[in-house]
């Protein structure tokens, strides 16, 4: 029993170099052999790595795809198995990577949606302009809390982009839209009573 499971490991082996020198001589026939030789424990260890059969799937044809069209950079493999396997295992995490990223940015997107349509920039903008020397302003701007003081110092009177402010103040794009949204509400309930003490 242990004769045979030796002699399989070894003409597998042997097998999969063959696949190997035919597929980057040229061989296309070659390529499908290895990919029926190892698609069983190639799916088997992607969904081990990830258990979306559909994202393993395409990493395993995109796997092969790469090996048939780089064929010329990749002749010198000393372990086909490992190799092709190490291979994969990149392709899936960075397939991984690349979903949670492409997650946070449709999120950063629908954030930012949501801060246009609750408030008008432009009108945001212009109150600052007409406010901006003015002592009312300053006032409200003082009661501000200091990060909520810094993030509109920065977009209203420095003119930085969120991506800049996010930068200098150490935060996220993200954090620096709900500090202004935040910081904008308050200075106009701010105002709103200052209006209401000075009519007193």
């Amino acid at each position: 029993m242990t004769g045979f499971n030796e002699n399989n490991r070894s003409n597998n082996k042997t097998e999969e170099e063959e696949y190997w020198v035919r597929i980057m001589a040229g061989d296309k026939s070659a390529l499908e052999g290895l990919f029926s030789l190892f698609a069983y424990e190639l799916m088997a260890f992607g969904l081990s790595i990830k258990p979306d059969r559909d994202l393993v799937k395409d990493c395993i044809q995109d796997l092969f795809i790469d090996i048939w069209k780089y064929r010329d950079n990749k002749r010198e493999v000393n372990h086909v198995k490992m190799y092709i396997f190490r291979s994969l295992s990149n392709k899936v995490r960075k397939e991984i990577n690349r979903t949670i990223k492409r997650k946070q940015e449709e999120q950063l997107i629908g954030f930012d949606a949501l801060y246009t349509q609750g408030h008008d920039d432009q009108v945001d903008e212009e109150f600052f302009i007409e406010e901006k020397n003015s002592s009312r302003l300053k006032a409200a701007l003082n009661l501000l809390p200091t990060r909520q003081k810094e993030v509109i110092t920065h977009v209203f009177f420095e003119n930085l982009s969120h991506k800049q402010v996010s930068k200098i103040m150490g935060i996220t794009v993200q954090s620096v839209y709900t500090l202004t949204w935040k910081a904008i509400g308050n200075l106009r309930k701010y105002f709103a009573l200052l209006l209401f003490f000075l009519m007193l």
